[in-house]
């Protein structure tokens, strides 16, 4: 990942709302914000998740990520708030220039106790409309907020933690920055968004992997190793699935047969007939 090199810009004038702010590096969290990361709603298969400018949206205080899906980059989708006061004026053939484009977003992972895991620059891009009156412009975008570094160094401290079934925190510090049409450099606040790291397995099926569309597998009448989820179920069919499994919201067994944790502990071929999730 691009590492952060700085993104100062030294001499710059920020003109917001009429009053001018000379600084080395313009930064005024009172302009460009990160208001809340936004919950990513599961939906029908085949169907995109979207999200929206509007403010109203549900958000989620805490992600979750499940390790068990090899994914160990979390993007999570941020409502960002303009509240430069638009410029453009038909009488004076003023254009506007209080639009702000999002370039990236400036990120640094800790562990709960705040030991700095790493810190990298995400690809973000989307444009946030200046403010109507009082009220901000919005638009969500989104960025990948931790890294493999930081997930790795997570797990040289809490592997064993992590493999008996247990969880833990990553901290993430997320600041969007970009450029205004007027072509002055803008970053955000610094948004915080803790995400719980966990891993499904044979010892820990708490995390977002849900088993209860399984049931035993027998052999002779025998029951063996449980849960068993080597076939889809019928009735999964119909559940909603997450914007990225692994991720926030908890997916049935059998919609995620391509995870090894998703098959449960029986993983071994059966003499017998196996009727995973049938009623």
């Amino acid at each position: 990942m691009k590492r952060v090199l700085g993104h100062c810009l030294a001499g710059l004038t920020l003109l917001c709302g009429g009053i001018a702010l000379t600084s080395a590096c313009a930064h005024n969290d009172s302009s460009l914000f990160v208001e809340n990361a936004l919950y990513p709603t599961p939906v029908a298969q085949g169907q995109s998740c979207t999200f929206t400018a509007d403010p109203n949206q549900t958000v989620i205080s805490v992600g979750k990520l499940d390790l068990a899906f090899g994914n160990d980059e979390y993007g999570a989708v941020f409502l960002i708030g303009n509240q430069l006061v638009a410029q453009a004026s038909s009488q004076n053939l003023k254009t506007e220039t209080s639009i702000i484009n999002i370039e990236g977003a400036i990120i640094v992972d800790t562990d709960a106790a705040g030991n700095q895991l790493d810190t990298f620059t995400s690809p973000a891009s989307g444009t946030v409309l200046p403010s109507t009156g009082s009220v901000p412009g919005y638009s969500s975008i989104g960025a990948v907020v931790t890294s493999p570094k930081a997930i790795s160094a997570l797990r040289s401290t809490e592997g064993k933690n992590l493999d008996s079934g247990g969880s833990t925190l990553i901290i993430t510090y997320v600041k969007f920055f970009g450029h205004t049409l007027g072509g002055t450099y803008i970053e955000s606040n610094n948004f915080e968004y803790p995400i719980t790291i966990c891993e499904t397995s044979v010892n820990n099926t708490a995390c977002l992997i849900n088993f209860s569309q399984s049931e035993a597998a027998e052999c002779n009448g025998v029951a063996v190793k449980t849960p068993n989820c080597l076939a889809p179920s019928a009735t999964a069919v119909s559940l909603p699935v997450p914007c990225q499994p692994g991720q926030d919201t908890v997916i049935d067994c059998s919609q995620c047969q391509s995870v090894k944790a998703c098959e449960g502990e029986y993983t071994g071929a059966s003499p017998c007939a196996v009727d995973a999730g049938a009623d």
